[in-house]
């Protein structure tokens, strides 16, 4: 039962199944959008293909327990099928051939028995000039009776190149799925000025803990002058318990790198507005004052008994551009509540009692949107790449060539037998053979 269960993991029909199947669920990952939140879904698909679809987690497939079994099955199956070839290509690459076996002369697919009216020592000479030609090293040289047997090689390790292709194939889908099971990928949202040590994952997968927290100590953003942001930039610190570790500026393709994880600025907004500026003219006098203001605190207009407050804010009233909702508070009386805008959107309505109020100005806090992921199996992937690219260059650019020659002394001068193999461009090997032996004038 045990040898079954290893051929049918060893089977090259499963690898094929395998990447076939797993072809076939990428395009339905590719049909269905990913990540996107419970309520969208339910718009775009109807009730029965909507639980079909969160049944097999087709909404967040790359991550659901059925693609990771697969890509652990493929992972399986490569180790067994690259298990069973190493005795195989260990066998050919590690062991000595030997230079006085006279069978491989027999059954060697490049083989040539050739008499020649030389003296032994110009044969050795010959046959050792031919095998620095065809395979560039030096043979190794045995003497058995009284024949003389040449033996060189050239190219062994290409037989490596295979399993290194199918480690590879290994290592890049260990890191998959590592990255899978360990990894995740979410967004911050920080508050100019606050820190957060939350991450909220995509595909509504809840929130992440971190173990420290990004304090995002400066926001900066530069328009075009058609308004279009133009750069947009987080300065953040790292804080581990009490102390301050690290301080960067994230930007757009120039990330953080800390803690294992990847931080990358994704998005802004704005979350609040302070520091507003309010000029207030007297009708009576034409004094003109200007007034320092937070929302919700209100401060006293010159020595009366009148104050004055902010209690609203809008980035664009009724397209009018900002403008701020604002309250005259005095002692018995109701409180006067009018908008307030800028110099393009002044009107009469700013005036309120005996001032005139014009918005001059005011700040904006912003937030910014980091994009945080983790993928411990990246190593692993970068390693399988170097491995991939090391095995293709083994196999496809460098060749296996062996070569033997025997020497023998005949009643009218010598012998020459040779054998050669090559396991790339067989056809130019021989010919090269054929090309040295006619200039050599064995043939």
């Amino acid at each position: 039962m045990s040898k079954k269960i290893y051929y049918i993991f060893a089977s090259l029909k499963l690898t094929i199944f395998l990447f076939l199947f797993l072809a076939a669920t990428s395009i339905l990952g590719t049909l269905v959008p990913q990540g996107l939140h419970p309520e969208q879904y339910k718009e775009l698909y109807s009730p029965p293909l909507f639980a079909i679809f969160d049944f097999l987690n087709a909404f967040d497939m790359y991550h659901s327990w059925w693609f990771t079994l697969l890509l652990g099955l493929l992972s399986v199956n490569i180790i067994f099928c690259t298990v069973q070839g190493i005795p195989r290509i260990w066998r050919l690459t590690f062991r000595g051939e030997e230079p006085t076996d006279d069978n491989i002369l027999k059954s060697a697919p490049i083989r040539k028995t050739i008499p020649l009216q030389k003296s032994l020592p110009e044969l050795e000479q010959q046959a050792t000039a031919i095998v620095k030609n065809l395979v560039a090293t030096t043979p190794v040289r045995k003497t058995k009776g009284s024949a003389t047997y040449f033996f060189a090689e050239k190219g062994r390790w290409s037989r490596l190149g295979m399993l290194l292709v199918h480690a590879s194939i290994i290592f890049i889908l260990a890191g998959g799925l590592i990255g899978t099971i360990w990894g995740f990928n979410g967004q911050m949202l920080i508050v100019e000025g606050e820190q957060s040590d939350r991450v909220t994952l995509f595909g509504d997968a809840g929130i992440k803990k971190i173990d420290f927290s990004v304090r995002c100590t400066d926001f900066t953003i530069d328009f075009y002058e058609t308004g279009m942001p133009k750069e947009f930039r987080s300065d953040v610190t790292i804080i581990e318990g009490e102390r301050e570790k690290t301080s960067a500026s994230i930007r757009v393709n120039h990330p953080l790198k800390y803690g294992g994880m990847k931080f990358c600025q994704a998005t802004y907004g704005i979350a609040g507005t302070k520091n507003f500026q309010v000029t207030v003219q007297k009708t009576t006098t034409k004094e003109e004052f200007l007034l320092h203001l937070n929302m919700m605190k209100k401060v006293q207009l010159q020595e009366s008994n009148t104050f004055f407050a902010i209690a609203k804010f809008s980035p664009n009233h009724e397209g009018r551009g900002p403008a701020v909702l604002g309250v005259i508070i005095e002692a018995d009386k109701p409180h006067d509540i009018f908008w307030i805008f800028g110099d393009d959107g002044k009107t009469s309505d700013q005036k309120a009692g005996d001032y005139i109020f014009t918005l001059k100005d005011f700040e904006k806090i912003y937030y910014t949107g980091i994009q945080v992921s983790k993928d411990p199996g990246i190593p692993l992937v970068w390693f399988g790449f170097l491995a991939i690219l090391t095995g293709l260059i083994l196999s496809l650019f460098l060749s296996h060539r062996k070569i033997w020659i025997r020497i023998s002394e005949k009643e009218n001068g010598g012998e020459i037998a040779i054998a050669a193999t090559a396991n790339r461009n067989r056809g130019d090997f021989q010919k090269n053979l054929e090309r040295l032996l006619s200039e050599s004038g064995a043939e």
